[in-house]
């Protein structure tokens, strides 16, 4: 008798096992549920943001290239510097005045030079120059230069014989 009534407690534990399993696979689909629901919201969110961020990348494209024909219709309007005809300059390069330690930057449309040390720009010719014909000066036309790159970010890249 004592098996039979160990055997009814078997049975009783073993519903209460199922009930605690039905729970268990009840929480894990809810769990399942609200994941797939997160999922979906990041997913949306994400897809926002990449929205906003090619819009703001045409945006910024769009407005470089208008920036760039300005910069090229000015250019045109302002015409080249007086000492470019003595060297056939068509503003595509970089000018270095080796005996002034100066450039000549066309992106920006004005002159770099060391005053006290640092670099400094200026549209205008520099004061230690105005009297100085350009056009007889030593210069080095700088090639490797990217015009959109600043040419005194690269001054110390340069060997000194390439300077001089």
């Amino acid at each position: 008798m004592s098996m039979f009534l160990s055997f009814g407690g078997q049975t009783e534990i073993q519903a209460q096992g199922r009930q605690n399993e039905k729970k268990y696979w009840k929480q894990i689909e809810k769990a399942e549920k609200e994941r797939s629901k997160y999922i979906k919201k990041q997913n949306k969110e994400r897809d926002k943001y990449f929205r906003d961020l090619r819009k703001q990348e045409e945006k910024y494209y769009k407005e470089a290239l208008k920036q760039r024909r300005n910069y090229h219709k000015a250019l045109r309007r302002k015409g080249p510097p007086p000492w470019a005809k003595a060297y056939g300059y068509d503003a595509r390069n970089h000018i270095y005045f080796a005996d002034y330690r100066t450039f000549y930057d066309p992106y920006r449309g004005g002159y770099v030079y060391i005053e006290g040390g640092n670099w400094r720009f200026s549209v205008d010719i520099p004061s230690f120059l105005v009297n100085i014909n350009l056009g007889n000066a030593r210069t080095r036309v700088l090639r490797d230069i990217p015009l959109n790159r600043s040419p005194e970010d690269l001054y110390d890249d340069y060997d000194d014989d390439y300077w001089n």
